[in-house]
């Protein structure tokens, strides 16, 4: 469901921006349209298209029981939000850890509902779902510094509301990595042309133009919350875990003077979005690699305290450790059904 790239498998260097890259992403291989994989791809397009034909609230309440699925039948999506939430809050009893668990996969079905309003509904008609915004004078303030921005996106709430809330304001720049089966690929691209966005390919001439767009003073988004290569990574703390955690945007606000801004789109009681905009950790900017990784991990979890049900917690975030790839993940828990 991303379309913000996660770049961090790019690797930088203290140098010149033209030599600020050691390796590169080759271009994509599609698969075969006969594929099955594609045919399940067409059946999923028509499926997202299907949903954008629907009031949010009913496709929200049929992404709500997707994820309530998820849970009954104990998926591994359930397991692994489940294990994410017991190490990032031991202090927490098993039923409440449980609740979290559930809400958070409820919380994701909905994200999955809200594609079909999110990539096909006009821009104006989904502006008007976002009925709340806090931190707005962040937003202004960097803007008027005219030294760009640079804006950490993690992946809570509905990340794909904040493109259309930001078209208002600038056209924003974001990596995109292609699809590797076409059909998805050009449906993805077909959409990103309704949002005032620039899109740069997630390799050399990517970089480039969005180092391009900070100079000019212009904004880049960024996804800080994906494990990245490990030579693109560092081991730093997320939630008193360690995490293998990228090196982008930390290197990049080390080299430049862009504002930085965390920002999200949290789901309301009522259906309808607030886009919050909080200011970043300058300590992001330091030159300790380590330094300011867990200050961006701190940011992180920053955002999450806000309403950690909506993050998405069914991503393997430590997966990787210093001794290598770990059985973070390998332990199944049995769903308790009744809460």
């Amino acid at each position: 469901m991303t379309t913000i790239c996660n770049v961090n498998n790019i690797k930088f260097h203290r140098h010149g921006y033209s030599d600020i890259i050691s390796k590169s992403l080759n271009k994509p291989t599609y698969h075969p349209e006969t594929s099955l994989k594609s045919i399940f791809i067409y059946i999923g397009i028509f499926l997202i298209k299907l949903l954008s034909l629907l009031p949010l609230s009913i496709a929200q309440a049929f992404g709500g029981f997707i994820g309530r699925l998820m849970w009954w039948f104990n998926s591994s999506g359930a397991n692994v939000a489940r294990i994410n939430i017991r190490h990032c809050y031991p202090n927490k009893t098993p039923q409440e850890l449980d609740q979290l668990a559930k809400q958070s996969l409820i919380a994701y079905g909905k994200t999955i509902g809200e594609m079909g309003m999110s990539w096909n509904w006009s821009i104006e008609k989904v502006k008007k779902k976002i009925t709340k915004v806090e931190g707005l004078s962040y937003l202004t303030d960097a803007l008027e510094s005219k030294k760009g921005i640079i804006l950490i996106a993690p992946h809570h709430g509905n990340w794909e509301i904040l493109n259309h809330f930001f078209s208002q304001y600038f056209c924003m720049t974001i990596m995109y990595k292609p699809a590797k089966i076409k059909a998805l690929d050009d449906y993805i691209l077909k959409t990103r042309k309704r949002i005032k966005v620039n899109l740069a390919p997630a390799n050399r001439r990517g970089v480039a133009m969005i180092f391009k767009s900070i100079k000019k003073g212009d904004v880049v988004a960024i996804l800080p919350d994906q494990e990245p290569a490990e030579n693109s990574g560092v081991y730093a703390q997320f939630f008193d875990q360690s995490a293998l955690t990228g090196k982008l945007v930390c290197q990049m606000a080390h080299k430049t003077e862009a504002s930085l801004l965390c920002c999200y789109a949290k789901r309301l009681v009522d259906g309808t979005y607030c886009a919050v905009i909080k200011p970043a950790n300058e300590l992001i900017r330091n030159k300790d690699e380590l330094v300011a990784a867990n200050a961006l991990n701190k940011d992180v979890e920053m955002c999450i305290s806000d309403c950690p049900e909506q993050y998405q917690w069914v991503y393997k975030r430590f997966t990787w450790q210093s001794s290598g790839r770990t059985p973070f993940y390998r332990k199944k828990y049995k769903t308790n059904n009744q809460n």
